[in-house]
């Protein structure tokens, strides 16, 4: 079987503290997204953000949304693949003359 660099950062992370975006948001059966920033965002409504308790030792910051019915978990986690690609990127794909 083989294992992505993502995959094992993920295994280390696991490993030394316990929890993860990913890992917590599916114990609730909550999806995670990245940002534009890359950085790893996990959405919750008003319901999901009433049954959920952040894990212990993380520092997460809890947004209620705009329309006062939802919740945005900004996890300062940033996924390696997610988020705003460089110029180096952008010139690759084409974007560029």
């Amino acid at each position: 079987m083989k294992i992505t660099k993502k995959q094992l950062r993920r295994i280390i992370k696991e490993t030394m503290d316990g929890v993860t975006p990913e890992i917590w948001a599916d114990q609730y059966g909550l999806d995670t997204d990245v940002d534009n920033d890359g950085q790893i965002i996990i959405y919750l409504d008003a319901d999901q953000a009433s049954r959920v308790t952040m894990p212990p030792g993380v520092d997460w910051d809890a947004t209620e949304n705009y329309d006062e019915q939802s919740w945005t978990i900004y996890t300062g986690e940033y996924d390696e693949e997610g988020g705003v690609w460089s110029d180096e990127k952008d010139y690759e794909a084409g974007f560029k003359s």
